[in-house]
């Protein structure tokens, strides 16, 4: 196959002997065959991907290798007789990609596996040592392999997260304690999940690196953004035109300012994502229409006991992080209950008519939150610090935060949670065992149930984190525990 941004036609026309063509190419591939068959001396061994690791589909199999049968036996064979003489001599799969004796294995890799393979069912007793020759073929698998230990033990060690750690360390945590600089709620939130999760996150700021790619399905993360940038356009186009409170009345006006939103919007995620699929963009497109519309219904059943005054209302983010804010919006970060600072930004806030406000954090999932939860274990802290914020900002009194689920996949759900003394203590205490945690730089691997499957660091602790932690000494957990304890 020719290169398809430039042609061996346009190739030859520049006469650059730089610019290599498809039969130049494969000229080359020939004679590095040749010269890697030649370099053999007492056997020969051909191996090539069978299985597309991304998508487990079969691959073709390498037309080489019937070139060095055809050379080796005279004939050539078919396609279906070479994948069957695979098959038969090796003993390779994906979960363990090494044969099942080392002597068969064509590198050091499939060779360790295949050692490994052998002792995993191996008496003990006669196996010690068997595979001690690890340690000493390299410096970084060797670290990599007492570290892995380590975590293994009852007892607590660096291998386990951030733990016991020097006096250098402890100093470089003090710019990072709830007092001293700026955390989103969100942010916050990942310590109960994992505390090594939150150290990466929040603290070391750690993001999986962003790779382009075709998009097939607007994924979960991409389609709430959407719904809150039209959410913002079209609150903010209802308040101009002073169509809120919304009522039945309205409904009509405001249907058609969303369709004007959905377009506006569509059409600038379309520019930036280039869909692969136009019949399944426009398909995602129209369910959130469908969403928002039934969001707007909700919104106007509820009649004027609440007028929204602010929408994405932004806390301590820089310009280029709230391209789209309410004008109220603040520069500096918000303390809140005398001891941390946040940032974020506050989806939407309504009024009512004697000035008591009430804060919602708009979910587009499914719902997780319970409905008695006040913080969750420390798992929903946005309806409470935001009503914080909210009471900080505007000095008047806030009723309560919530979460509105406005999918259909929330069910257009809401939870309530009233900004009253047990919320403060339970926001309070979060925050208290968190500054514990890190003042004290003990910040270790140690997740909720499931927590790992959606984690974007599990490259970083392996499998099994929770089955690990679980033969740990539980005292120093103690905090931890009584956070997820809260409701």
């Amino acid at each position: 196959m020719q290169d398809p941004l430039l042609s061996d036609a346009a190739r030859n026309a520049l006469g650059a002997p730089a610019l290599a063509t498809q039969a130049l190419r494969v000229e080359h591939e020939r004679l590095a065959l040749r010269l890697a068959v030649s370099a053999a001396i007492s056997h020969l061994a051909l191996s090539w991907p069978r299985i597309e690791i991304e998508n487990a589909r079969a691959r073709v199999p390498s037309f080489y290798a019937l070139e060095v049968l055809r050379a080796g036996e005279g004939r050539l064979p078919g396609l279906d007789e070479l994948a069957r003489r695979a098959e038969a001599s090796g003993t390779a799969h994906l979960g363990w990609p090494a044969p099942q004796r080392p002597e068969e294995a064509i590198d050091d890799t499939e060779y360790d596996l295949a050692t490994l393979s052998q002792l995993k069912d191996a008496d003990p007793a006669t196996s010690v040592g068997a595979a001690a020759y690890l340690l000493g073929a390299n410096v970084h698998l060797a670290r990599a392999l007492r570290a892995r230990a380590r975590r293994w033990r009852k007892g607590w060690s660096m291998s386990d997260g951030l733990i016991d750690p020097d006096a250098e360390t402890i100093a470089a945590l003090a710019r990072h304690r709830i007092g001293a600089r700026a955390y989103s709620p969100t942010a916050l939130e990942s310590f109960a999940v994992c505390p090594y999760r939150f150290l990466l996150q929040a603290i070391h700021q750690l993001r999986p690196r962003e790779e382009i790619e075709a998009v097939d399905v607007l994924d979960p993360l991409t389609r709430g953004a959407l719904i809150h940038e039209i959410q913002f356009q079209l609150l903010g186009a209802l308040c101009t035109e002073r169509q809120l409170p919304l009522s039945a009345a309205r409904l009509e006006p405001a249907f058609a300012h969303l369709d004007t939103a959905v377009a506006r919007v569509a059409a600038e995620y379309r520019e930036r994502l280039a869909p692969a699929i136009a019949r399944v963009w426009e398909d995602a497109i129209e369910a959130i229409r469908i969403d928002l519309r039934e969001w707007l219904r909700r919104l106007a059943a509820a009649g004027k006991a609440w007028t929204p005054s602010h929408f994405e209302l932004a806390f301590g983010l820089p310009e280029h992080l709230r391209p789209q804010a309410d004008p109220a919006s603040v520069a500096e970060p918000v303390k809140v209950l005398d001891r941390a600072l946040l940032r974020g930004s506050i989806d939407l806030i309504e009024r009512q008519p004697d000035g008591t406000l009430r804060v919602t954090d708009h979910k587009t999932g499914k719902v997780r939150v319970p409905e008695d939860a006040v913080v969750w274990g420390g798992q929903a802290l946005q309806p409470v610090l935001y009503a914080l914020v909210a009471e900080a900002l505007f000095n008047k009194p806030v009723a309560s935060g919530r979460l509105h689920y406005c999918t259909a996949a929330g069910e257009f759900t809401e939870r309530l949670i009233p900004l009253d003394a047990g919320s403060r203590a339970s926001a309070q205490t979060v925050l208290e065992v968190i500054g514990r945690a890190i003042e004290q730089g003990f910040l270790p691997a140690s997740p909720l149930k499931d927590a790992c499957d959606t984690c974007d660091y599990r490259i970083v602790c392996g499998p099994h984190e929770g089955v690990r932690v679980s033969r740990k000494r539980s005292e120093r957990l103690a905090d931890l525990a009584s956070l997820r304890g809260l409701l």
